[in-house]
């Protein structure tokens, strides 16, 4: 049960709560989609322009396949504009268990979390996807030659650029669980080996299947998970 001012309302009715906001955040998606197919092709050049490694030609192996490329990119792009508003579907489930006070952090907050989406999203794109471009071409041999697909390498940067953004969000729901009450510091802190666990399970799932990459994502992302407890425990102590 959600703590705070406004502690009413059955387990129902938050989840008819919790369905109005990833609905909303779904039509956000919706909404951008048009606009994103319109810029994806300067956006996918753009990107191919300064992330891929010099000397590499991608290649398509379906007709179609630059338009299903098209496609995502354009999905891509649309979840990246419509991540504030997303975030702010997030901020408005779970305000209701705040205090007056502590609702006072929400500009903040948010900001905060946008930050570190950005900044995630900006990680595996500078530091994640060279590492990985550069040890899958240090596999060539005289006698192995890599063959890059478009939508393999585009894939690639979409997938990073969501999964360390939304990696990233650790501190901030790390202090909306203990500040709703969903969580205590304690419980957290007594939990650091299992939720350790459970990063690098999220990061082998979602990065390239190489031990290196991994540990790429899940070094950071524990580092964060220690941030959001510190602030959460600060702003306790101060309550």
């Amino acid at each position: 049960m959600l703590q705070g001012e406004n502690k009413n309302g059955t387990f129902t009715e938050h989840l008819e709560e919790l369905r109005w906001a990833l609905i909303r955040s779904l039509v956000s998606i919706v909404v951008i989609f048009p606009l994103a197919f319109l810029f994806s092709d300067d956006i996918t050049t753009l990107a191919i322009r300064h992330f891929c490694p010099p000397g590499l030609t991608l290649r398509y192996f379906s007709p179609i396949e630059p338009l299903m490329v098209k496609l995502k990119m354009s999905l891509y792009i649309a979840i990246f504009v419509a991540a504030p508003y997303v975030l702010r579907q997030a901020w408005n489930f779970m305000a209701p268990g705040l205090y007056a006070a502590e609702k006072s952090f929400a500009g903040w907050l948010l900001l905060f979390s946008w930050l570190l989406f950005a900044g995630g999203s900006a990680f595996a794109l500078i530091v994640i996807l060279p590492v990985i471009m550069s040890f899958s071409l240090g596999m060539q041999t005289p006698y192995l030659e890599a063959a890059i697909g478009f939508d393999q390498f585009t894939g690639l940067i979409g997938m990073l650029t969501l999964a360390f953004g939304i990696m990233f969000q650790w501190p901030t729901a790390i202090f909306m669980a203990v500040k709703t009450g969903l969580a205590s510091v304690d419980k957290l802190k007594s939990l650091r080996a299992i939720i350790f666990v459970i990063i690098l399970i999220i990061s082998a799932i979602l990065t390239p299947p190489d031990v290196f990459s991994q540990l790429m994502m899940a070094i950071p992302t524990y580092l964060l998970f220690e941030v959001g407890l510190l602030v959460a425990s600060l702003t306790s102590r101060r309550s």
